[in-house]
């Protein structure tokens, strides 16, 4: 360890660090905690994924695989940083001011974020009826961020202390404005191709909205820390409540990842239970359908009144000497329905 980071030493970093003591502790706390929350739930969803969908393509499994490597090493190196901070170097603020940990995130962060980004891109290349246009510019971006972030990496990790994170303003905001841009992007793309789809019948657009709803869930969060992250800095380049933001944008982007496939397992169950459904009229989406198909059944009685007669005829049925048509003098009456159901 140094006994100078940046020209301060241990008694001038005390002196600068100490009167925000409370809210740099509370920020590192909040990232770990924050973090390994959700590290719980990807491992609970990356474990429901490989019980349920072991037949997914390759690709994709591949996708989760790595993305799952990616977010473990996030928790662990966040785990090591903090027992840098507190249990290697209890008591001294000078390890506060380095800047080889905090540097080294951003790159962990895109190797993960990138990938998801691109399998998203690839569903709103699909979506669009496969517009290379979009996918194009869409990976353009995601390879930008990539770029950014490393530049980030090696431009705020050559600064002597943490107070010269101003420096590295450019590519920060190059890499988050990237970022959005293809969250954006590909959020609408994904949207349109979706809107577009919708065909009138009912069974077909309740799942559409549904998919809707899922897209928003699944990309507006991380979208939503990208903002928050330049604005932050924006208003304190040094302050570390951006390592908060920035812990939970990899967790983020791979909860949302996983949430979306696994989305598939229960739409395919309400496809399978509405396989057995009664037909449905085109356009007839508020139409309320029952269990069972109703036929109304009309019944008419006839009540004949026979006269006996011993006139003898010619019909080639009669066996006897003795004849007796009955004449017809039938009453007719209409009774009221009589609906059967039939299941």
């Amino acid at each position: 360890m140094p006994t100078e980071i940046g020209g301060f030493n241990e008694t001038q970093a005390a002196a600068l660090f100490a009167p925000q003591a409370n809210f740099m502790l509370g920020c590192q706390f909040a990232s770990l905690v924050l973090d390994t929350f959700l590290g719980g739930i990807l491992v609970m969803q990356v474990h429901q994924y490989f019980a349920y969908q072991k037949n997914d393509k390759l690709w994709t499994r591949c996708v989760v695989g790595w993305t799952f490597l990616m977010n473990i090493l996030v928790t662990c190196y966040y785990w090591s940083y903090i027992s840098y901070l507190f249990v290697t170097y209890f008591g001294e603020w000078l390890p506060w001011l380095e800047v080889q940990w905090l540097a080294k995130m951003p790159t962990f962060d895109v190797l993960c974020v990138s990938v998801v980004q691109s399998f998203f891109a690839y569903r709103a290349f699909l979506l669009t009826r496969r517009n290379w246009f979009v996918l194009v510019i869409a990976e353009s971006l995601i390879l930008a961020a990539f770029g950014a972030a490393i530049a980030l990496t090696v431009v705020f990790g050559s600064q002597p202390s943490l107070l010269g994170a101003d420096k590295s303003g450019p590519t920060l905001i190059t890499w988050t404005a990237t970022t959005t841009a293809a969250d954006v992007l590909i959020a609408v793309c994904i949207l349109y191709g979706l809107l577009k789809s919708k065909s009138g019948w009912a069974h077909t657009d309740r799942l559409v909205t549904r998919l809707i709803r899922l897209t928003f869930e699944a990309q507006l969060p991380p979208t939503f820390l990208s903002i928050a992250y330049v604005v932050e800095w924006v208003i304190q380049p040094s302050s570390l409540l951006g390592a908060v933001f920035q812990a939970l944008q990899c967790k983020a982007y791979t909860v949302g990842l996983m949430f979306s496939l696994n989305a598939r397992i229960s739409m395919t169950s309400d496809a399978k239970t509405l396989t057995g459904a009664p037909p449905q009229v085109f356009g007839m989406s508020q139409r309320q359908t029952t269990n069972h198909l109703e036929v109304a059944v009309e019944t008419e009685t006839y009540i004949n009144y026979d006269q006996p007669s011993d006139k003898k005829t010619g019909s080639l049925s009669d066996f006897d000497d003795v004849h007796r048509p009955l004449p017809y003098d039938s009453t007719a009456r209409l009774t009221s329905p009589d609906p059967t159901h039939i299941a």
